[in-house]
């Protein structure tokens, strides 16, 4: 299980905040999701929506789009590690 952290500012500026619901929702078994302090991303955190998995940041246009491409991280990593 991986754990992916939302900035909490990010969260009420963008869609991060869709993604983090649906990831919580439908993916609980692939992801831990953590709401953590300001990720010192200033310039992007208005901008789109991101996370961090294992320090790799990850943003997208919107929610949906952040969704998958956590999922196709997850996935892509726990290939490589079984």
């Amino acid at each position: 299980m991986r754990a992916v952290k939302f900035c909490e500012n990010n969260l009420r500026r963008t869609a991060s905040d869709q993604a983090k619901k649906t990831l919580e929702k439908d993916y609980s078994e692939l992801v831990k999701v953590y709401e953590t302090g300001c990720f010192r991303r200033c310039l992007r955190c208005r901008i789109k929506p991101f996370c961090q998995i294992q320090l790799q940041t990850i943003e997208a246009e919107d929610a949906e789009a952040l969704v998958e491409k956590v999922l196709q991280y997850v996935n892509e990593k726990s290939y490589l590690v079984d």
